[in-house]
This record gives structure tokens, C-alpha cells and sequence, in this order.
């Protein structure tokens, strides 16, 4: 199954919030059991999972995962991992943070289901967001109330831990 791969270019402009997304608890490697069946998809009580060249994608730019499972509830196949049933990426903030351009903003913070957003006073301007990746679940309900789309994934692969 071809997950068509950000290029090297996308990548380094920074434009990694278009990382094909799968939902939690599946692996590239579990995708070949996939029928296609679309359940998880009309399960899904935000319908952010759709099934895209008929794979399961998840697309956090219109609602966030709540975790709830139904999608490993109603799947005929071995897709989904019960025991890692998560996401495999972090929510990342960019430059075009609106804290990082002197505005007072902490949308994302308040958001945040799992409290993975701090915010590290600097002298002189707003509070600047700190994603913690260990506590961040990937759900995407920051990605939904940054007034500047400043918030994006990344692969866990690809933090650093500097």
C-alpha cells in the first residue's frame, strides 16, 4: 500500500502536518489486513477517520481522536492493536505561533485534553507554548483552536529529545 511519503522538500519548508496520519493502534504493517469495510470510519463519533485509496486515514483537521475506541470495537480484522492503541506522532508548535510574534495566545494549552502544553514565561512578550511529547497523545484538539494553524504533527521517529 503506497502511503505516499512527504517529500524531502515538504519536509524541510517545515510542512509536516501532511504526514499521512493512521488511526491509533494501527501499523503500516497491519493496513494488509484491511478490508476496506469502512466501518471504522462510520463508527468514528468525530468522523476524522475516512478511508482514503482504501486505507484507513485519520484527518485531525477536522476534529480531534477522543480515544473512545469504537473504531477497534467494530473492526472485522486484526487492524487494530488493543494494547498500543495509539498515535505515533506529537503535536509540534512552529514560528508562526502567535506567541512567538508577540501576541497573548494559549488556545492550545486550554485545549489540550492531556495537559501536554505548558507555557515558559520569556521577559518581554507572551508565555511561549512547550509541547511535552511524552505527555502529548496526538489527538489534535490543539491543531483545531490555533487561530494560525501554527500546530502540526510529527512523526515520534523524528522528535528529538534536546
Amino acid at each position: 500500500m503506497n502511503a505516499n511519503p512527504l517529500s524531502r522538500r515538504a519536509f524541510l519548508k517545515g510542512e509536516v502536518s501532511r504526514l499521512p496520519i493512521l488511526p491509533p493502534g494501527v501499523s503500516p504493517s497491519s493496513l494488509e489486513q484491511c478490508t476496506a469495510c469502512n466501518r471504522c470510519a462510520e463508527r468514528c463519533p468525530t468522523s476524522i477517520i475516512r478511508l482514503v485509496a482504501g486505507v484507513p486515514r485519520v484527518d485531525l483537521s477536522i476534529g480531534e481522536c477522543t480515544f473512545c475506541r469504537e473504531c477497534l470495537r467494530v473492526c472485522p480484522e486484526p487492524v487494530f492493536d488493543a494494547e498500543r492503541f495509539q498515535f505515533n506522532h506529537v503535536a509540534e508548535v512552529s514560528g508562526e505561533c502567535l506567541a512567538a510574534k508577540g501576541v497573548a495566545c494559549q488556545s492550545c494549552g486550554e485545549a489540550c485534553p492531556a495537559q501536554a502544553i505548558g507555557f515558559r514565561p520569556r521577559i518581554g512578550g507572551p508565555f511561549l507554548p512547550v509541547i511535552d511529547p511524552t505527555t502529548c497523545t496526538g489527538c489534535g484538539a490543539c491543531l483545531q483552536v490555533c487561530p494560525v494553524d501554527a500546530i502540526a504533527v510529527r512523526s515520534l521517529g523524528e522528535v528529538s529529545n534536546g
